[in-house]
């Protein structure tokens, strides 16, 4: 049980560094393939990449 707690400890705290991390991660990525955008980091670059993702997330429907 304790392995099992471990476990579900290990994944919440893995998926909100993702959710952390991500955002910072597709700065530095679009800085390093255009460098003339010079992004800066900090906060409201971050929000606004999560802002940008969440509007650009794609919705895909299969009709059958």
């Amino acid at each position: 049980i304790r392995s099992v707690k471990m476990a579900v400890l290990f994944w919440i705290i893995f998926i909100i560094a993702l959710l952390i991390i991500g955002p910072l991660l597709t700065i530095w990525s679009l800085n390093t393939l255009f460098p003339m955008l010079n992004i800066a980091y900090g906060f409201n670059e971050w929000a606004a990449v999560i802002l940008l993702g969440a509007a650009l997330r794609a919705q895909v429907t299969v009709n059958k």
